[in-house]
């Protein structure tokens, strides 16, 4: 069992020192000290609730107004080009990982 975590370790370490998840983080501490976009964020996590719950098309608008002035700004929109990436790093890792187990239980 100790191979196994060592091995995960290992793919997690990975995506860990990825130029990515690098950047990631490097953007995230960025932003957040970005009145602006925290701003922004804020509204957009409060808009996505309430839209969620009310399924107004208004609240839509509004958010689809915000999600693209987000993107706008140069250095959000380079966070979620590296965040993109690096959910498909994970991603690939998950169906592998699936494909690997199917195949073992599945297959005679």
């Amino acid at each position: 069992m100790e191979d196994l975590y060592n091995s995960l370790d290992e793919v997690i370490k990975c995506i860990k020192e990825s130029p990515e998840y690098i950047k990631c983080n490097e953007l995230k501490d960025k932003m957040s000290s970005n009145s602006e976009i925290t701003e922004l964020i804020n509204k957009t996590k409060k808009l996505q609730k309430e839209y969620i719950k009310s399924n107004d098309d208004n609240i839509k608008i509004e958010l689809d107004n915000i999600t693209e002035r987000l993107n706008d700004i140069p250095i959000y929109y380079m966070y979620n080009e590296n965040l993109k990436l690096v959910n498909d790093k994970i991603e690939y890792v998950k169906d592998s990982l699936n494909n690997y187990f199917y195949k073992l239980f599945n297959e005679e």
